[in-house]
């Protein structure tokens, strides 16, 4: 495609005020390049000899700027899983270590869960938030590979426990957390539904 250059600038017209050139389709399909002044002028193109209004030039909208991936989640929900994870171990600690002679089966299967989800929902949120800050600081490209440096460190043990939270695609602590709270429930309940179907 080539360029035409307008050549019909008057010329009373100070060069110093032409500005940046602007360049815009004639008619006939060819480009044009005129002076930035001349928007709103009529020019006539060099090629086809027609006359042709010369536009405004186009401004760019602005758009949104997306959210880098494993950006930072609110401080508020580590204070949230601090706070469920410490409760639930001491809740543990009280039951196991100061009440447990003084407490039936029965007692001790209803007391579960009380420590039981908190320390799961806690420790679900520590382990997601830890994936999306190795994302955030770009020490991993994916959930996936975040999830297997953490195995690295935690080991067979690690890898089990949070089987299979850690290579989910979630970018939020909060909803796995939630969603483990909910799978531990339920093999809780089938623990209990078979070792102890009395109580």
């Amino acid at each position: 495609m080539t360029t035409g250059v307008m050549q019909d600038i008057p010329e009373e017209t100070p060069l110093v005020n032409m500005g940046q050139p602007l360049e815009f389709q004639a008619s006939c399909g060819h480009l044009l390049a005129v002076p930035s002044y001349r928007v709103g002028q009529d020019v006539r193109c060099p090629h086809c000899h027609r006359v042709v209004p010369v536009p405004p030039p186009e401004v760019p909208y602005a758009s949104a700027v997306p959210v880098p991936a494993g950006a930072p989640e609110p401080a508020a929900l580590n204070v949230l899983y601090a706070i469920l994870l410490l409760g639930g171990l001491a809740g543990a600690a009280l039951i196991y270590l100061v009440l447990f002679n003084e407490l039936s089966e029965s007692q001790l299967v209803t007391y579960t869960p009380l420590w039981f989800f908190p320390v799961v929902f806690g420790l679900y949120g520590f382990v997601s938030q830890r994936l999306l800050r190795l994302l955030a600081a770009g020490r991993a490209r994916t959930l996936s590979e975040a999830a297997h440096m953490s195995i690295g460190v935690g080991g067979f043990w690690a890898a089990l426990a949070m089987f299979p939270f850690l290579v989910l695609k979630w970018r939020s602590s909060l909803l796995v957390s939630m969603v483990a709270a909910l799978f531990w429930a339920v093999l809780l309940w089938l623990f209990f539904a078979l070792v102890f179907p009395v109580l």
